[in-house]
């Protein structure tokens, strides 16, 4: 799988330009043979690994890895859905090692990755009421344009 700039930088929570020199400078490799960057998913787990990338960031873009289909709708939806999938390719990262029994963390380094996965919760709690509102307002307006075509047909 390989991602744009743009969605490296939305997930991550940076600018384009900032993706960008990250690339330009070699911290993040990428192909651009097709016109525009490419960066595949290893390349990038190992960017996010030796970057420090906080867990919540991490975890939620990886999560979404798994739902390539997703993906292709609107950023905000994408994202909201595929981080309801928290279950996935977590590879490389010290949460997924910490949920395997593989590394053991102190008291205040699990405190803190608790607090990540609070905020992730949170942060998807208002995704989904944002996303409802938005259903609602598009119900709304579908109803209004069927009743306009009723009145047509009649006239």
């Amino acid at each position: 799988m390989e991602f744009t700039t743009y969605e490296i930088a939305y997930r991550l929570n940076v600018s384009e330009e900032t993706v960008r020199r990250w690339i330009r400078t070699h911290q993040l490799p990428a192909d651009d043979s097709s016109g525009k960057y490419l960066v595949k998913e290893d390349d990038l787990q190992q960017f996010l690994s030796r970057r420090g990338t906080p867990a919540g960031k991490a975890v939620s873009w990886l999560a979404s890895l798994s739902s390539a289909g997703v993906r292709a709708a609107a950023p905000g939806v994408a994202f909201a859905a595929t981080n309801m999938m928290t279950s996935a390719a977590l590879s490389g990262l010290k949460l997924y090692k910490v949920l395997s029994g593989a590394e053991q963390v102190g008291a205040d380094e699990l405190s803190h990755m608790i607090d990540d996965v609070d905020k992730s919760i949170a942060s998807l709690q208002e995704n989904l009421r944002l996303i409802m509102e938005q259903k609602d307002k598009l119900e709304t307006g579908i109803a209004e344009w069927q009743e306009i075509r009723e009145k047509l047909l009649k006239s």
